[in-house]
């Protein structure tokens, strides 16, 4: 179902796949990222960089306003993804998708009425530096190394990091 861009709504090798149809063979960014976090949640961090490094390309060949859906078309087959005719540009939820990969990879578990933030990063996230999020109306930053472990916490008075 890996399209090299993303994941496909339906296999390239199943009957009715069509790279262009909205529900039989197009990738949709968010459903993506949604199998990403699923992955990493399951203790499959190395199988979710796949489709991560995908979509990240994908993003970079829409000048990061990725799109609510585009073409399974395989990344072998061409450069960059070919855009979906009638979807929106950008589009909030497909925008979100990096949200939720970044908060899959770097474990993060936002508790915010006790202003606490747990990090759990994955092993498969390489060196990361991660600065401008926020915890409720807390901001915070982070780094981690290639190995997974976190070099650096910058949080706001009043917000609790804890990592592991």
């Amino acid at each position: 179902m890996s399209s090299g861009f993303g994941l496909r709504t339906m296999a390239s090798t199943a009957g009715g796949y069509s790279p262009l149809s909205c529900h039989c063979g197009s990738v949709w960014p968010h459903d993506t990222a949604i199998a990403i976090q699923g992955m990493i949640t399951a203790g499959f961090p190395d199988h979710a960089t796949v489709p991560a490094k995908g979509l990240l390309a994908a993003g970079a060949a829409f000048d990061a306003r990725v799109p609510e859906l585009f073409g399974g078309f395989a990344a072998y087959d061409l450069p960059v993804p070919l855009p979906y005719p009638a979807s929106c540009r950008p589009q909030a939820w497909a925008a979100a998708a990096a949200v939720v990969m970044l908060r899959a990879f770097l474990g993060i578990d936002p508790d915010v009425p006790n202003r606490v933030v747990r990090l759990r990063p994955s092993t498969a996230v390489g060196a990361l530096d991660v600065s401008g999020l926020r915890i409720g109306e807390r901001p915070f930053a982070v780094s981690v190394d290639s190995t997974g472990a976190v070099t650096s916490v910058d949080a706001a008075l009043g917000l609790t990091c804890v990592v592991g």
